[in-house]
């Protein structure tokens, strides 16, 4: 076995930036995952918007229950 060549296992940490060398460890990037209370976070956030959009969307169709009418027309003319 020669130690002065690469070896496959080098090699991949080296090209994926991983390795020690010329590229050292302070250029791979940390992908920061999100924890489980931030997702949750974002969940209840998306789901309050989409709430109000919902709500307000019922409210403009209860003062104008025609826009029914002019979506499905819409929809049929490709508009």
């Amino acid at each position: 076995m020669e130690y002065d060549s690469p070896t496959q296992e080098g090699t991949a940490a080296t090209s994926l930036g991983g390795g020690i060398g010329q590229y050292g460890s302070d250029t791979a990037k940390m992908v920061r995952m999100p924890t489980l209370k931030n997702r949750l976070e974002e969940a209840v956030r998306n789901a309050e918007q989409r709430l109000a959009e919902a709500r307000r969307a019922r409210e403009i169709f209860d003062k104008h229950p025609e826009l029914e009418e002019l979506l499905n027309i819409m929809q049929r003319g490709h508009f």
